[in-house]
Parts: C-alpha cells; structure tokens; sequence
C-alpha cells in the first residue's frame, strides 16, 4: 500500500524495474572492438593475406630507404659546450701556471759562482786564492801565504786558484791557466795530456811546508814521456816554488825510486832536499818538492784511491 503523500512533496512517478530482467543484463559483458577485427576487415575487403601485406611493405621499404639524421637535443649541446669550455679552462689554467713557475724559478740575478771541485785525496784544509789574469807575482805571492799558515804537522791544505778578469767576472784556474801563469816551459803536448781538475797541495812539516800537484792524465804513457823529455830543465820552473831554499839547476841525474810499491823518479838538490814524481794507477800524474811529502801523498792515494 502506498504511503500517504506529505504536503509539498513531489510524487515519485519513477518505476522500479523488476528485479529479474535486471539480473540478466547485469550477467552480460559489452562486445569490445579490437585492432585484430580491423585488420582482419581490412585484409578481407582487399582479399589479401597478412604475409602478401608483409611482402609489399619490404618491398616498399627497398624502394624507399629512409635516411636516419641525428638531431642533437638542445640539452645535448649545452652540455658538450659546457665540457669543452671546462677543459679550455684547465688548459689555460694549466699554461698559465707553467709561466708563472718559470718566472718564479728563473734567476735573475747574476750568476753565482760555481762551487770549486773536492780535492782528489782527503784533506785537512781547503783554501781559496784570488789573482788577476797572467799575475804571476801574485800568484808566487799568495802560495807563499798559504804556505806559511802554521797547521799541524803532516796536514795538508787544498788551494784553490781564483782568476779576476780586468773586465769583471771571475773564475776557476785550471791546470793550463795555473802553468801558463807560473810561465812553465812545458813540453809540446803536456797540458793537453792533462784533464781540467788538478790539485794545488801544500804539506805542513814541523820545520816548513811544501808544495805539490796531483794531476789527472788523460794518458798515462805520454805523460810519461813528456816527463822524461822535461827533466833536464823542469826545476828552472819548479826551482821558485822552493820557498825557503836556493835552488838552482841541479847537476845530478834524476833515479828511480820504489816508493810504496809505486815507481818514483827524483833528483837531489840540496840538504834535505829533493824533486820527485810518479805516476799512480796510470791516472794521476804526483810532483812533490820532498821526499816526504811523495810518501804521504802516495800513502793518502793507496788508502782512499779517488774515484
């Protein structure tokens, strides 16, 4: 029975369907259209195959082949652009940072002097003398003072020979500038027998001191025989390196001498006094003003040979 309709309402007019045809329609799923039914109606309306649709289209695609071109992406660019200028800044960093270190490391200042080379045997003491240019005074007067400094007796001093130049500048003596300077009158070919390091050394005795040279050779055999050759006239050059005495040329013949297991050739020229040299290891040329300053000198060689 319906129930009594209220003042102002609007009558339902609207009718429920029954309950058992909805069930059905309900049950039922909606016919869904797919590519498949349309290809399948396209291939029926043309009264062809799948694989004839597939042949055609290889076919097609020999006759017009598509050419792929790469379009960069504007991201891509950007980001290319970005490492490229990154390394352009690292190089040019890099570039400026070599200069910069160049000029930081490049002495402008005049060149120092180079640092004068060990003695060839160890030494008690090492001293520097300066001259002038072709000063053989000078040079006569400077080995007398290194000569009289008053050492322990059987030291030995290095000297080292410093040559000023009248235009400025200074440098090192080598063995040439040492006897060019002394004015020794060397045999033809001597001083180009000899390599640029020598040693200038002076021995200390209790009554005195005296002077000697280590030279190296380049060959020990010419040596030798300019030695030889240079006998008979060699103390009218050594004659004023013997400070305390008057030495003149002497009358006697220089002899062979066994010293240290070492061949020693040497002449008396007065009282205590005498001229030798020797050649050691076939390397190094020894001139020595005493007997005792050879056996020392050949004693410091034998202990610690230089290498």
């Amino acid at each position: 029975m319906n129930e009594q309709q209220k003042p102002g309402e609007i009558p339902d007019k609207s009718v429920r369907p029954s309950s058992e045809p909805q069930l059905e329609n309900e049950n039922k799923l909606p016919k869904l259209h797919t590519m498949k039914q349309d290809a399948a109606q396209y291939l029926k309306d043309r009264n062809i195959s799948f694989l004839d649709l597939v042949s055609k289209e290889h076919e097609y695609a020999q006759e017009h082949p598509e050419k792929f071109e790469y379009r960069e992406r504007v991201t891509e660019k950007a980001w290319f652009r970005g490492v490229l200028g990154l390394v352009f800044l690292v190089v040019v960093a890099a570039i400026s940072y070599g200069v910069y270190v160049f000029l930081l490391t490049t002495d402008t200042l005049p060149p120092t002097e180079t640092t004068p080379d060990r003695a060839f045997i160890p030494v008690e003491e090492r001293e520097i003398i300066t001259i002038r240019d072709d000063d053989r005074a000078g040079l006569l007067e400077k080995l007398e003072a290194a000569r009289r400094d008053r050492l322990p007796s059987r030291s030995i001093k290095h000297v080292i020979v410093r040559i000023e130049s009248f235009g400025g500048g200074s440098r090192f003596a080598t063995i040439k500038d040492v006897m060019e300077t002394l004015d020794f009158k060397t045999p033809n070919g001597f001083l180009e027998n000899l390599n640029d390091k020598f040693d200038i050394l002076v021995y200390y005795r209790p009554d005195g001191a005296d002077i000697g040279f280590l030279l190296e050779l380049k060959d020990h055999e010419r040596a030798f025989a300019h030695m030889l050759g240079w006998e008979k006239d060699i103390m009218l050059d050594f004659r004023n390196l013997y400070f305390d005495a008057d030495v003149t040329q002497p009358l006697l013949l220089f002899t062979d001498n066994v010293v240290r297991n070492i061949d020693v050739r040497s002449v008396p020229l007065q009282e205590h006094t005498t001229f030798s040299y020797g050649i050691f290891a076939k390397r190094f040329l020894i001139i020595a003003t005493s007997d005792e300053f050879m056996d020392v000198l050949l004693g410091r060689l034998l202990v610690a040979p230089p290498r």
